[in-house]
């Protein structure tokens, strides 16, 4: 992970891949909200696993605002 694009710019998820929230928010609309399953949407696979913490606040965020 690289902390210091992350820090530049706060909607980057995950540095590994140039995942951002919006494309998490998007597999989420998709109807994916296991980890694996937001990247696979993407046509992407983890990487070194820190953003892991990060996606599941955004799945909770945004399964709070369809509720």
């Amino acid at each position: 992970m690289d902390s210091e694009r992350k820090q530049q710019d706060p909607t980057l998820v995950c540095t590994c891949n140039d995942l951002y929230q919006v494309d998490i928010e998007d597999s989420i609309e998709f109807g994916e909200t296991e980890y694996r399953e937001i990247f696979a949407v993407q046509g992407l696979q983890p990487r070194c696993g820190e953003c892991v913490e990060h996606v599941g606040e955004i799945v909770e965020v945004s399964l709070h605002k369809v509720s």
